[in-house]
């Protein structure tokens, strides 16, 4: 569970500029490049730029990049127009799953509908209806680019140090990196959230039970946002698509019956079958999500707060501890250790409790995942190495990296460039 730190509020300036961009360009935009049978508009274009600036908390752009940013767009295009000229197509199920899930982490990360229609300013059908087109042309290109590079791109040792030693002097500094073992445990649901979510989940089941109309409860209540909104309607789906408690309940019920409260993973459901046609189920559902009370967080800090003392007493080592009680699967199996950790990967609360430790100390329990999904961790301190030109010798598998993304990239360019032969590319500008 390592910190990977997006930020929702970027993500929706992106795709907020690519709505607006579709549904407010002025009339009379400037078309600034034709791309086979597409075209990019001036304010596509300046969309584009904003987006960036805003990703990067940059108030100025420097020409270098707007021309950086306009060649990506136009490489996009070309490459689309060779998906097109291929034939290369993506069924309505592989877009529907997409913009499904796109919505639906854009609403787990503003934290309801609500406010995700507020931040576009129309409609959640409409915002779909924007996105959709544009997802179809980016699966596209996707599909098209894994089918090109589908064996992936390699290098050579030899490749490797003769780009090392052309690049050197413009290859970045290596960053602070500390030597980390840790122990991970996540936030678990406390007794008490259970019963709160169980006693709303019953109460809801009453109001059916009295008569109660199931969507309109659903839309009121259930905290599953993406079914929510269609009266709690889960579609068609097969066996093996549920987890197992929700899969065993739907499929042994009656079309029009409605389950009891149902205990899964994600809290308890109240299910309704719709229609039973052999080994495919449509039905609906009221999800009520455990809540989450302080007193669950501290009892797993509190936990690796005692954790953390029976190793510095001697009752146990890190490496038993990590083997025993962390539920990193990866990591435990080696005593906890996940090697070399830059200081950019870390947040600066982490970074902050380890440049206060000694070799072979333990932190403090730190937060780590998002307000979704989150844990708790202890680091045990390793060696710290410090910020350090590259080397070929010490830093191989970061110049290899290195090495992979320049070759991707010109060969990336000569694609393009042979794709330039076969579609239309007029840049105005």
């Amino acid at each position: 569970m390592k910190k990977i730190k997006i930020s929702a509020v970027i993500l929706l300036i992106f795709i907020s500029a690519m709505v607006t961009a579709q549904t407010q360009a002025p009339e009379g935009d400037k078309v600034i490049a034709v791309v086979g049978n597409d075209i990019i508009t001036e304010s596509e274009f300046q969309y584009q730029i904003e987006s960036y600036a805003s990703q990067n908390q940059i108030q100025e752009i420097s020409p270098y990049l707007v021309q950086q940013i306009f060649q990506q767009m136009l490489t996009n295009k070309i490459i689309l127009a060779k998906a097109e000229q291929d034939s290369i197509s993506v069924t309505d199920e592989e877009v529907n799953k997409e913009l499904e899930g796109r919505i639906k982490n854009l609403i787990d990360q503003v934290g309801s509908q609500e406010r995700l229609e507020e931040i576009y300013s129309m409609s959640l059908p409409k915002i779909k209806a924007r996105l959709k087109e544009d997802l179809q042309k980016n699966l596209k290109v996707e599909k098209l680019k894994r089918r090109k590079f589908q064996n992936g791109i390699k290098v050579s040792e030899r490749e490797i140090r003769d780009f090392f030693n052309t690049y050197r002097d413009s290859l970045p500094d290596v960053s602070e990196e500390f030597e980390l073992s840790q122990i991970l445990m996540e936030r678990k649901v406390s007794d008490a959230e259970k019963i709160e979510a169980k006693r709303i989940a019953q109460l809801i089941l009453d109001s059916i039970k009295a008569g109660g109309d199931f969507s309109d409860l659903a839309k009121r209540n259930s905290t599953d946002s993406m079914s929510a909104i269609q009266g709690g309607d889960l579609g068609y789906a097969r066996k093996g698509t549920f987890v197992k408690e929700f899969e065993e309940t739907v499929f042994n019920l009656n079309p029009g019956e409605v389950s009891e409260v149902v205990e899964t993973q994600f809290g308890y459901h109240i299910i309704k079958l719709n229609e039973k046609l052999g080994d495919k189920v449509k039905s609906q559902h009221i999800l009520i999500k455990f809540p989450k009370f302080e007193s669950s967080d501290f009892e797993t800090i509190n936990f690796l707060k005692d954790l953390k003392a029976r190793i510095e007493n001697g009752e146990i080592t890190f490496e038993e501890a990590s083997k025993q009680y962390s539920e990193d699967e990866a990591s435990k199996l080696k005593g906890g250790n996940i090697g070399k950790i830059g200081m950019e990967q870390l947040d600066s609360m982490t970074v902050v409790s380890l440049k206060g430790l000694s070799a072979g100390q333990i932190t403090e329990p730190l937060r780590l995942g998002s307000d979704i999904s989150y844990g708790y961790v202890i680091y045990k301190l390793g060696k710290v190495y410090p910020e350090h030109k590259l080397t070929i010798e010490d830093d191989y598998e970061r110049v290899k990296k290195f090495a992979v993304s320049f070759k991707e990239n010109t060969e990336m360019e000569k694609w393009i460039n042979e794709m330039r032969e076969t579609i239309y590319v007029d840049v105005k500008m």
